[in-house]
């Protein structure tokens, strides 16, 4: 793996701080392939923050030559606190948005790292500099997250918020911090989900102490890093704040890396990594969550292969399935398919 970090002077292009007594340095690390127009947008609207106590990592994975240059000419407009990462050859195969993301962590100079996808983009101008409010006033806080909303390829609202439960379960309790609240790691598994990385950030020892990414996994590989640095983080803040807009990929078009995979391998690896998190953490509250996940996952797979007629792989993730996530009604359905197996068996 080959790799250039070079960066050139051109200030003007960002604002000036909006807190100069800030002690945060924030490291942005924005992964990215073959995507410049994308990323150019997502770029301005990082030049539109009022906190610039920042360094902007992109880590092109092996984009196509004419996107490299492109970058090169990005690196040139937005100046030197924009620095370009190549990994590998131009038009190479791409080791994954683990890994990028890996390459962004360990060359990161900030105490605080936070991460945008090329294809989203921040919508708050003060964003970084609520975030870096909050580490600065509360050294115990490890892990900050947000909210934001999901839009359709067509330009469609499907999620208003982004955690909404953990959103409502927060409502009712006074903020602690003007930016919002310090909430138990069994507060966040009720609020359900996990905050997706464009409303993430972490101290840069947190990740690091975790290991970084998981390279095993190119799909969920967001998910895990979530549970992961939420169990070791000493505390969780969230800022119910909408700071950002995640765009949700065109499910037809099979650019986008997670629609690569077909929909039961996306079963699969969505268990592994429920696995993986259930392994990895201290938390009884966290492997729970993971254990229910899976269950309906391996639910979903059953269901599938016994619609697709090989009903001997529907029994055998319907078994699976009841272990992971016992109930009386999944007993009854498995018991259902084990009698037709039977029956099949004898005829």
């Amino acid at each position: 793996m080959s790799s250039r970090d070079t960066a050139r002077p051109l200030e003007s292009s960002l604002p000036a701080c909006c807190n100069p007594h800030s002690r945060c340095r924030i490291s942005v690390i924005v992964p990215t392939r073959n995507r410049p127009v994308l990323l150019e947008r997502m770029l301005a609207h990082i030049v539109s923050q009022t906190f610039d106590a920042i360094e902007v990592i992109v880590v092109d994975d092996c984009s196509d030559s004419p996107t490299r240059l492109a970058y090169v000419g990005m690196q040139q407009q937005f100046g030197s606190r924009l620095r370009l990462i190549e990994l590998g050859a131009a038009g190479g195969p791409g080791f994954g948005p683990s890994l990028a993301r890996n390459t962004g962590i360990q060359a990161a100079t900030g105490q605080i790292i936070t991460f945008c996808d090329d294809d989203d983009i921040w919508t708050s101008d003060t964003h970084l500099a609520a975030m870096a409010e909050v580490f600065d006033s509360q050294p115990d806080v490890d892990l900050y997250i947000a909210n934001q909303i999901a839009v359709s390829h067509l330009g469609v609202t499907e999620r208003a918020h982004w955690l909404p439960a953990l959103v409502a379960l927060m409502a009712h309790r006074p903020r602690t911090h003007l930016h919002g609240y310090r909430v138990a790691l069994d507060e966040l598994v009720r609020g359900g989900g996990f905050a997706q990385l464009n409303i993430v950030a972490l101290r840069k020892s947190t990740a690091e102490s975790i290991g970084g990414f998981w390279t095993r996994t190119s799909y969920e590989e967001d998910r895990d890093f979530f549970w992961r640095a939420a169990d070791a983080a000493r505390v969780v803040f969230f800022n119910p704040d909408l700071v950002a807009q995640h765009n949700v990929p065109d499910p037809a078009r099979q650019s986008n890396l997670s629609r690569s995979f077909s929909q039961p391998e996306r079963w699969l690896l969505s268990a592994l990594v429920s696995q993986h998190i259930a392994m990895s953490v201290n938390s009884t509250a966290i492997r729970r969550l993971c254990q229910v996940y899976e269950g309906d996952i391996l639910r979903h797979l059953s269901r599938y292969w016994s619609g697709q007629g090989r009903h001997a792989l529907g029994m055998q993730y319907a078994r699976r399935a009841l272990a992971a996530r016992a109930s009386l009604k999944w007993a009854l359905y498995t018991s259902v398919l084990a009698a037709r197996q039977l029956i099949r068996g004898r005829a």
